[in-house]
């Protein structure tokens, strides 16, 4: 009788171990913004979140049981938003990168809200883009800001970049020049184009009507 008492506790306790056992975690990050987050955890492929959704990464640890409790991995991640940067308080800088935490059988959730307003050149045409200058006009002068190089057909660049604001109103321009032998050049944004926190300056270059 002894003898399968001690069985039954036995296999009592390995079913306890058992179901107590867990492993991996998850990444929840849910995208407030209205535009994309472009995010690549550990050494996975970039994930492109659109505007006003989520998506969750599954994330491997070691397995997590009553004689290893508390198991815990820190992943780097990379993070970039068309209208959101990651703010680094400590440092006072913005940055692309971080490193959170992911503890075994738990899910981390990071909500990203728009920070930022953004410059996007879309190039549709046949020809390659040789540059983009951003330029902002703070209604008394000009200040150029950004320059974007080298946009081959079928591919964009964007910028995050400051949004207006009571005490700090200005706008926008943009000019455009073609990698072609005509250096053929196109400007775009007037003084109505004033950017608010999460807004987009958006420029989709076509091949011209003939």
């Amino acid at each position: 009788m002894i003898k399968y008492t001690m069985q039954a506790i036995l296999l009592a306790l390995t079913l306890i171990l058992l179901s107590a056992c867990e492993s991996g975690g998850t990444f929840r990050v849910v995208n407030r913004t209205s535009f994309p987050l472009y995010v690549t955890v550990g050494d996975e492929a970039e994930t492109v979140i659109p505007g006003q959704t989520e998506h969750s990464f599954e994330i491997s640890t070691d397995k997590q049981h009553i004689f290893n409790p508390g198991v815990e991995r820190r992943v780097p991640v990379r993070l970039l938003g068309e209208t959101y940067e990651i703010y680094n308080d400590y440092a006072g800088v913005y940055t692309d990168s971080t490193t959170i935490t992911i503890k075994a059988g738990k899910t981390l959730s990071a909500y990203f809200d728009p920070n930022r307003a953004s410059f996007k050149v879309v190039n549709n045409s046949s020809q390659s883009i040789a540059s983009v200058m951003l330029l902002k006009h703070n209604f008394i002068s000009i200040v150029g800001q950004s320059t974007l190089t080298d946009i081959p057909p079928g591919e964009f660049r964007f910028l995050r970049v400051e949004y207006a604001s009571p005490n700090n109103n200005f706008y926008y321009l943009a000019t455009v020049v073609m990698d072609d032998e005509d250096e053929t050049t196109y400007n775009y944004g007037n003084e109505l184009n004033v950017l608010e926190n999460d807004q987009q300056f958006l420029i989709t270059v076509v091949d011209p009507e003939r």
